[in-house]
């Protein structure tokens, strides 16, 4: 019923209801990139299914990153919040990529996590400087935090049909 009053009351309403089905994660993910800036990561809450770090790879490849060098994924958890800060200094001031997985384990440091996200913008970081933050849905992500991220999820279609679609989207 929704999806009806959606396609006939907006304009292109169509186009809203479509959407996710005509694009692929990669391709989404894309477009998100264009939008972000230095001041502006992305954050995908995850959900069953959904591989975002392969995507990043594949896009941090596409860009000229290379894993470990200018490209650095960090998977949060106990001591990796030293890891974390000393990749986003460097990437701060050398314009790589840093990838903060699963940061819903660590509440009390993404207090930390947002003065240093602050400090980096008044500061002014590299042009190419880029964060990404991945997390199970929680109630525990600061506010600040998602006030000034792009937020994504995958969510699996609904339906046999949306899930076709979907696939077909995946190939070339």
């Amino acid at each position: 019923a929704l999806t009806n009053f959606i396609r006939s009351t907006l304009p292109e309403g169509n186009s809203y209801i479509e959407c996710d089905s005509t694009l692929n994660s990669l391709e989404i993910l894309g477009s998100c990139l264009e939008d972000s800036t230095p001041r502006t990561p992305i954050y995908f809450i995850l959900s069953p299914g959904a591989n975002v770090v392969a995507d990043l790879d594949k896009k941090a490849a596409e860009n000229g990153l290379q894993k470990g060098i200018s490209y650095h994924n960090v998977s949060m958890g106990q001591g990796q919040d030293v890891v974390a800060m000393s990749c986003l200094e460097t990437a701060h001031r050398s314009g790589h990529w840093v990838i903060l997985n699963n940061v819903h384990l660590m509440p009390r440091w993404l207090v930390e996590l947002e003065k240093k996200l602050d400090e980096y913008a008044a500061e002014g970081s590299h042009d190419k400087f880029r964060v990404f933050l991945t997390s199970d849905p929680s109630k525990t992500i600061p506010i600040g935090i998602l006030n000034r991220c792009i937020k994504l999820t995958n969510e699996p279609p609904t339906g046999l049909k949306a899930n076709l679609k979907r696939a077909w989207c995946f190939f070339p």
